[in-house]
């Protein structure tokens, strides 16, 4: 008897699958070359089995990956890296889900490490027009025990001296697309720093418009990533100058917000122009029909405080180090872009979508910074970034 089947013959995707096998394989490291293909679920496990058409190896489909060889249920552990995102501590996550604190934080850090993969892979060549940068102020609890001694010591007439911690953040006004971030002291290292970040995601010969606030290391930061030597010219007497000059690029425009305070309480906003001219300036603003501002960077500030731990105000649960505070910031970062939708960037349906029940009509899509840049196609669950295989010849290039 003959068995007809009906139906096209099922096909798992495979395209953000490579072959581990690092010289066995001529096809090692390399996405969509239609080498990769399942092989079903072995022992009748939760991952598929994959292999490699062109040396005919097999390898589990959770390799290179925060899952690969853990004893936990995958389920458990992506939901923890998910309670991460939303701010929760390793201790409290510990806790609710029944396993150690140092388990945690090995999955806090092997999930930061590839967030910040993800994001260098996917981060590039970008076209953006307007780029607001901002740090925050971040209290971590090494610092305030030792602001405790040290007021103790103050007491005793010791002399007391300040520690302060910031979190550099840089994003595209449009898509609200995080571009970089960095956790250091407030200097114009850490300036230079954000803005190397900044400069490594765009694309070649783009030069956007950038908003800060009065900061002076962005000035210096942003002159010496677009500047040029300029030549001496000649004066009207004949002379020339006696060295070539440091100069800003024509095409880089720079403003920022000024805001002066009186007793801790803002009374004047004013906006200053850097680099470039007003005119310019106002054209670029025109546009989008906005005025020099950092309201979306300070806006992101507020999802700092909501989702890394020690940034926000009479926080319990902080992070110990520098170290640690910004692997929950990069791994953040990922969940921003990717997985986390924003309100601004919704998209009204050309036909309202029935809902079930009595419920009104679905009339808006959700979209994510990296749907709004075209980086995506719709909004990542926490499981599909943690399972996002970055290729091995492009993390070399981004480390």
């Amino acid at each position: 008897m003959i068995v007809h089947q009906r139906g096209a013959k099922r096909r798992v995707d495979t395209t953000n699958q490579y072959c581990p096998h690092e010289g066995l394989c001529e096809y090692y490291g390399w996405l969509g070359r239609g080498n990769i293909t399942a092989n079903g679920h072995p022992s009748g496990g939760p991952w598929r089995q994959m292999r490699c058409e062109v040396c005919g190896k097999y390898f589990q489909e959770t390799t290179g990956t925060v899952f690969y060889g853990s004893p936990v249920e995958a389920k458990e552990i992506y939901r923890a890296i998910g309670s991460l995102c939303e701010g929760q501590g390793i201790r409290k996550v510990g806790r609710v889900f029944e396993v150690d604190k140092d388990e945690v934080l090995g999955w806090l850090m092997a999930a930061s490490a590839h967030s910040e993969a993800v994001s260098r892979y996917m981060l590039h060549d970008l076209h953006l027009s307007r780029v607001q940068m901002d740090e925050l102020y971040a209290l971590l609890s090494a610092m305030k025990k030792a602001a405790e001694e040290e007021e103790e010591n103050e007491g005793q007439g010791g002399k007391k001296r300040r520690r302060h911690c910031w979190l550099w953040s840089g994003i595209d006004a449009e898509s609200k697309l995080m571009l970089g971030v960095a956790v250091g002291d407030r200097s114009l290292g850490m300036a230079q720093r954000l803005v190397h970040k900044i400069v490594a995601v765009l694309a070649p010969g783009v030069v956007p418009m950038f908003e800060s606030d009065q900061l002076a290391a962005y000035e210096k930061a942003l002159l010496g990533h677009f500047g040029e030597w300029v030549e001496p010219q000649e004066t009207a007497e004949g002379k020339k100058q006696r060295k070539p000059r440091w100069m800003p690029k024509a095409e880089l425009l720079y403003a920022q917000v000024v805001k002066r305070r009186v007793r801790r309480r803002i009374v004047e906003v004013t906006q200053r122009v850097v680099y470039g001219t007003w005119e310019r300036v106002q054209e670029k603003l025109e546009q989008v029909g906005q005025k020099v501002n950092t309201a979306f960077i300070e806006r992101v500030n507020r999802t700092w405080r909501a989702h890394v731990p020690g940034l926000g105000r009479r926080e319990e649960g902080l992070a110990k180090t520098e170290e640690g505070l910004e692997r929950r910031a990069v791994l953040v970062w990922g969940y921003y872009n990717f997985c986390l939708s924003h309100a601004s960037l919704r998209e009204e349906l050309a036909q309202p979508i029935p809902t079930k029940g009595t419920g009104s009509p679905k009339k808006w899509t959700q979209r994510t910074p990296a749907m709004a840049a075209g980086l995506t196609d719709h909004r990542w669950t926490v499981r599909e970034l943690l399972l996002f295989r970055v290729p091995p010849w492009r993390q070399e290039m981004a480390a």
